[in-house]
């Protein structure tokens, strides 16, 4: 019964400390010069985990913030805000910089410095990297069931994570193992 124990807390630490693969792509659709997504790109390099646990990937938008010509990029981030849209994510828009997207949980355009929650969460959860899906055609890039954008932080600070039940089941187990240990020693 010892064994067990220490198998289940072995188990326990190392599920805690088990992280998605690779970095969380936070893609910024800009504009040239557009000082919010400068701003933005500043607050962004400045979280803990950037280029540890995220990378920024920048798309061009718009060649410039000015006369707002297509970029580059356009016809991508034209087709995930869409995607976001159809999806029931209200402030996905390729109308204005920085455009930002997260995983398949946060497609906001607007400067916002208060992302590294939701950062945080995709990391924790695994990105879904929607917009590699949605430039790939394929089906299923977005959670239907899933608009946080309202309010992604206070959303996603509250995550329904598998991976927290998945350790709350453990460790209840645990205890209970613990308990069962504890009176078996004392007959």
């Amino acid at each position: 019964m010892k064994r067990l124990l220490i198998v289940i807390c072995a188990f326990l630490l190392m599920i805690s400390t088990v992280n998605a693969e690779g970095k969380v792509k936070v893609y910024m659709f800009e504009a040239g010069e557009c000082p919010y997504c400068e701003a933005e790109m500043e607050y962004l390099q400045s979280l803990e985990g950037y280029n540890k646990t995220f990378e920024v990937i920048r798309k061009e938008l718009y060649v410039d913030h000015v006369e707002w010509k297509e970029g580059k990029d356009y016809e991508l981030g034209k087709k995930v805000a869409e995607t976001f849209e159809f999806a029931g994510y209200e402030d996905a828009s390729y109308l204005s910089t920085p455009f930002i997207v997260i995983s398949d949980v946060y497609a906001v355009a607007g400067y916002n410095t208060e992302l590294e929650s939701v950062i945080n969460a995709v990391a924790e959860e695994g990105d879904k990297d929607a917009v590699s899906c949605i430039a790939a055609d394929k089906d299923d890039c977005i959670r239907l069931d899933v608009n946080i954008t309202a309010s992604a932080k206070n959303a996603l600070s509250v995550t329904n994570s598998k991976s927290g039940v998945v350790l709350a089941i453990l460790g209840a187990l645990g205890f209970v193992g613990a308990i069962i240990y504890v009176f078996k020693g004392k007959k």
